[in-house]
């Protein structure tokens, strides 16, 4: 919304643009002079409306109106407003979900004929038939030999475990399939087969395309092309999503003791942090040894880890209190030991050929280490223990679920997760709250019953 201040008879108006490359803020202003014999009234109304369309002029919006087109909202959009308020992540993935999801149903259509009816039909054809892909499976294995996978993944800057599945005949996406063939020096079509799938979306997706959705229009709304947001009171199909599993004191130990089965040691240790630090994975990931302090017995949260066009980026956290301290206990202290010896050892076995990023895990040569790698070995070791079917993000989970059945304040627990505030750790983690709190009241009922 532009600034809009009275100076005698006029009016300074101030639009911001955003920031520049260096941080600075980048200002545009105007000044507006009423008509001669008008109302005190109708000159702040007209003033009103001069800076709207100013800001309109400054942001390139000057032709747009309820006639355009969504695909010319959603380009300036993501040009002229995501850029500013979205993480690069955020930001990447919610032009892939307009650019997979939305813009093929909506593109071409004028904004004044969608409505909330359009939406719910737009998301109920999702349900059913929303997921389109191309994907693409190599002709013949051999065109990637034993001795060269690795050098076909860093050349390519794919993941080496995408590649080795690429082999088994596993599909891959088209940029996936692209960027090897172009590795290999072939054309696409010579390297890969084409192979077409159509199935429906799952409600979390849908659910993720209507929050990428919603800003869009919301914004449309504060510009006066709309009268509201169609997404508001659009219905999402689909029955809700599944009830999260939360593993038990016995099962967390039991994962414990047998999580030095995976092939690399560095994931079983990085699973026992997980577990023990209820740490995000992309923070885990994103940790570097400067962040750890051994001797006080604690780390500091700074950065999360993505990982984007094939090169791995460090961000903020999620949020501004995901940047946190925490308080390690003793069998973390073991396994960070262990795991600076192992890089240790693991430095002057590859010599010059280590990465040196700083990170405390990383991958056989230094670089970050990948987390859906972690949650493949992860999901590997829980089918080789007939163990129940969770997420490596799911760990994080257990660690509140066991702190809220100590005892430990919310409040502790919020900050420990880095929850923005405590109603957000109630919120997920109701039930157990009340499964905590009905036990309270028996323990107190059978403590003055025995009295």
């Amino acid at each position: 919304m532009p600034s809009i201040k009275k100076r005698g008879d006029s009016y300074r108006i101030m639009v911001s643009l955003g920031y520049d490359m260096e941080g600075k803020q980048v200002r545009k202003t105007t000044t507006f002079t009423p008509p001669e014999g008008v109302t005190p009234g109708k000159a702040e109304k007209l003033a009103i409306s001069y800076a709207y369309e100013f800001e309109k002029r400054c942001m390139g919006m000057v032709n747009m109106n309820e006639n355009i087109r969504f695909s010319e909202l959603h380009d300036w959009y993501f040009d002229q407003i995501a850029v500013h308020k979205l993480k690069p992540m955020t930001l990447y993935g919610n032009k892939e979900l307009m650019k997979l999801y939305v813009l093929p149903y909506l593109g071409n259509m004028k904004l004044k004929d969608i409505n909330t009816a359009r939406i719910d039909a737009l998301f109920n054809e999702l349900y059913r038939h929303g997921r389109k892909r191309e994907l693409f499976q190599l002709r013949d294995p051999n065109f990637i030999p034993e001795g060269t996978r690795r050098p076909v993944s860093r050349r390519s800057k794919v993941n080496l475990n995408t590649v080795k599945t690429c082999i088994q005949g596993v599909p891959v996406l088209r940029d996936t399939a692209e960027r090897i063939a172009d590795t290999l020096g072939m054309k696409l079509k010579d390297a890969f087969m084409k192979i077409e799938t159509e199935d429906g979306l799952d409600v979390g997706t849908i659910k993720r395309v209507r929050t990428a959705m919603s800003p869009i229009f919301s914004t449309a709304v504060k510009k006066e092309l709309l009268l509201k947001n169609p997404v508001t009171n659009a219905t999402t199909p689909g029955a809700e999503p599944k009830e999260k599993v939360f593993l038990n004191a016995d099962q967390c130990r039991e994962l414990l003791g047998f999580a030095d089965e995976t092939s690399n040691p560095q994931v079983a240790r990085a699973i026992k942090v997980l577990l023990y630090t209820g740490m995000r994975v992309g923070e885990l990931t994103a940790l570097h040894w400067e962040e750890v302090d051994l001797d006080v017995a604690t780390l500091i949260i700074k950065y999360n880890l993505y990982r984007l066009d094939g090169e791995y980026r460090l961000t903020t956290p999620k949020t501004k209190s995901s940047a946190r301290m925490i308080s390690l206990p003793p069998q973390v202290i073991e396994l960070l030991k262990e795991q600076k010896a192992w890089q240790e050892n693991r430095k002057a076995e590859v010599g010059s050929r280590w990465i040196d990023r700083g990170a405390v895990f990383t991958g056989q040569y230094g670089e970050y280490m990948n987390k859906s790698y972690i949650n493949l070995q992860f999901k590997k070791l829980l089918a080789d223990h007939d163990f129940p079917d969770v997420h490596i993000h799911d760990l994080r989970h257990a660690n509140a679920s066991l702190l809220i059945n100590m005892g430990v304040p919310v409040k502790v627990i919020s900050e420990h997760l880095g929850h923005c505030d405590t109603r957000t750790t109630e919120n997920i983690y109701a039930h157990i709250f009340s499964e905590t709190l009905a036990q309270t009241s028996d323990a107190i009922s059978k403590a003055l019953s025995e009295a």
